[in-house]
């Protein structure tokens, strides 16, 4: 059981929000000099107490004014039970029901009614009335059951009843996943002189203690924890569920604002397009496709548009499966509920859940609907191989698949064991790659191997790098060598030197080309070191295509050697120079164009193509006009 909670206010403005913290806890909410000289709450306020029971409570009290609803939503998030706050005198006004209207697209479960200035209403059959209108408009609510108290802030009726009720409903809360990444909707920063900056809010998930490096996010900043206060209370660490002010450096208070999000580095990543399930309020307009909105998630706004899938507008009251997409970027994971309002004039008008933080652009098409549903009621383990899936050739790696889905790393390891052990996943060198991108692209080297027989049956075979740029494209060339050396094992596929060919596949010859294979050969293994050139072959067998492909398949075989532009050995030869060239540098430290030259008996052309040939190929290395040996040799 959690002993930390967090209470939230709602209502219409001048009901007595504010003095009805005061009363509970002794602290005046309202920071701000405005709000205490025009006596109307502007921005967020905190306060906290204890419980007879010996739990805290830290309570956010937000603004009731229709100008200051950003402010409301920004700290109506994270909160573990409601305080619905209305003036008995008054009854349900304006913001009252927007309040009612935007809790129920909160996470918030429970809360109670409070009748506010009783000590203002002498008749009991007004006050009945009120009631009556309270009951009607949070009917189909979490508050349609909620218990009604009825207070005076002024004159401390009602407030013990008031307390007893909080501490007996916040007995039964639900705590929330300590276990999982921190992350911090950030509704609040400043600077204390001689700490630094302080940022606040309510910790949704993880914890955070002292010297942790946690990562400010859009921003994308690394920062760390020099102390962590909660509830009024330096701690040892913040857990979920609770209200936090987190001491960090390595950002300035300029840097950061409400709708940042404080979170465990690498767990989290900004997304500019997430996929919905959203429903409006029986009492909103038609929304049509591409409507402009705005989007509240966390202690975040942010300006968006409304993608409808399957229909051209949204009618009151009705759901629909969408895509937002941003201006800018929130900090989102699946099972984030929202609020949407209208663009202008800002009103709420729906809300939902984000199913998708970092979805593909989906096209308008049932498909597309269908996909985001079945992802809404996917589990983990589904969605980690959605996501594997999604990487494609590139793979990805834990951590990435942490970071899409938002989840622990831990939870991405036990879903990749199922996974693996059904075969849905492969993992290669520490990427993730899905089982059918695999088969995909193993077909893809398949059909290009068959293809190369086809198109070129000259050659031995298609080399290594064409075939990976043919099947592969920009994919891992880890997963590439993986994928094939699987191929290989199967026997699909085999390799001869750096080429890939079909097992048994050899190229036709006939007569006309064997005897031009016997005469080149011939004539570089009679030429040694100072071999003919290519034109000089040519023109000694016949030039034709059947040369060149003769050449090419004498090369891809490796028994002609090109060293340079259009000047072919003989492999038996280079091998003889090379041989001379290593035990010369052994002998002498080095050689020369010269000394090479002359203990061949050659030119100084062949000498010089030949000692650069060996240099591209790192046996030797150039060091002013001589050579010496680049490794082993």
């Amino acid at each position: 059981m959690r002993t930390l909670f967090v209470v939230g206010t709602a209502g219409h403005i001048d009901h007595g929000k504010s003095a009805l913290v005061k009363a509970l806890t002794g602290i005046d909410p309202d920071r701000l000099e405005e709000e205490q000289r025009r006596g109307m709450t502007i921005d967020l306020g905190f306060a906290h107490f204890d419980l007879p029971s010996g739990r805290r409570v830290g309570i956010v009290d937000v603004p009731g004014h229709e100008r200051f609803i950003k402010n409301m939503l920004a700290g109506a998030t994270g909160i573990d039970l409601v305080l619905l706050v209305i003036a008995a005198d008054e009854g349900v006004m304006p913001q009252t029901r927007e309040h009612v209207d935007i809790l129920r697209f909160l996470s918030v479960r429970q809360g109670i009614i409070v009748l506010n200035k009783v000590d203002l209403v002498t008749d009991p059959s007004w006050l009945n009335l009120v009631k009556d209108d309270v009951r009607a408009l949070v009917a189909g609510t979490a508050l349609e059951t909620a218990p009604v108290a009825e207070v005076s802030a002024k004159t401390g009726q009602g407030i013990p009843v008031l307390v007893e009720t909080m501490d007996r409903m916040l007995t039964d809360g639900v705590g929330r996943d300590t276990g999982a990444p921190a992350r911090l909707p950030i509704d609040r920063a400043f600077v204390i002189a001689g700490f630094g900056l302080i940022v606040t809010g309510t910790l949704w998930s993880g914890r955070i203690a002292p010297g942790d490096t946690l990562e400010v996010l859009p921003q994308g900043r690394k920062v760390r924890v020099r102390g962590v206060q909660s509830h009024g209370q330096a701690v040892a660490e913040g857990v979920a569920g609770s209200r936090v002010a987190v001491n960090i450096v390595g950002i300035e208070k300029d840097e950061v604002a409400r709708g940042d999000t404080l979170c465990a580095p690498g767990s989290f990543r900004p997304s500019d397009l997430i996929d919905v399930q959203m429903r409006l309020l029986a009492s909103a307009p038609p929304v049509p496709h591409r409507a402009r909105i705005r989007l509240h998630l966390g202690s975040d706004e942010a300006i968006g548009w409304l993608m409808l899938l399957d229909r051209s507008r949204v009618d009151p009251g009705s759901e629909a499966t969408a895509q937002i997409r941003l201006d800018g970027s929130v900090v989102a994971a699946a099972g984030d509920l929202f609020v949407i309002r209208r663009y202008s004039p800002m009103t709420t008008i729906g809300g939902g859940e984000v199913i998708d933080a970092h979805p593909p652009t989906r096209r308008r098409s049932a498909a597309s609907v269908a996909a985001i549903q079945q992802t809404s009621t996917a589990g983990i383990p589904h969605r980690v191989e959605a996501a594997a899936q999604a990487a494609g050739r590139r793979g990805a790696t834990v951590e990435d698949l942490a970071k899409d889905l938002s989840v622990g790393r831990a939870q991405v390891d036990a879903a990749l064991q199922e996974l693996i052990h059904n075969s849905r996943i492969l993992v290669e060198r520490g990427r993730v790659y899905h089982r059918d991108v695999a088969d995909v692209l193993a077909a893809a080297i398949l059909r290009e191997v068959d293809a190369h027989h086809t198109s070129a049956p000259w050659r031995v075979g298609i080399p290594r790098e064409e075939l990976k740029a043919k099947a592969f494209g920009t994919g891992d060339d880890r997963f590439y060598a993986d994928l094939l050396s699987e191929l290989i094992k199967s026997g699909k596929v085999e390799e001869i030197r750096d080429f890939v060919r079909r097992p048994g596949f050899s190229p036709p010859t006939d007569a006309r080309v064997t005897e031009m294979r016997s005469r080149i050969v011939q004539m570089l293994r009679e030429g040694r070191y100072a071999p003919p050139g290519a034109d000089e072959i040519a023109k000694r067998v016949g030039t034709s295509d059947a040369f060149d492909r003769v050449m090419r398949a004498l090369q891809d075989e490796g028994e002609v050697v090109e060293v340079g532009s259009g000047i072919f050995f003989h492999r038996d030869v280079l091998e003889e120079i090379k041989r001379r060239v290593v035990d010369e540098i052994r002998m002498h430290g080095n050689i020369s164009v010269a000394r090479l030259r002359d203990s061949l008996g050659t030119s100084r052309k062949y000498a010089l193509t030949v000692l650069e040939y060996f240099d591209s190929i790192k046996l030797t290395r150039r060091i002013g006009d001589a050579r010496v040996l680049a490794g082993r040799a």
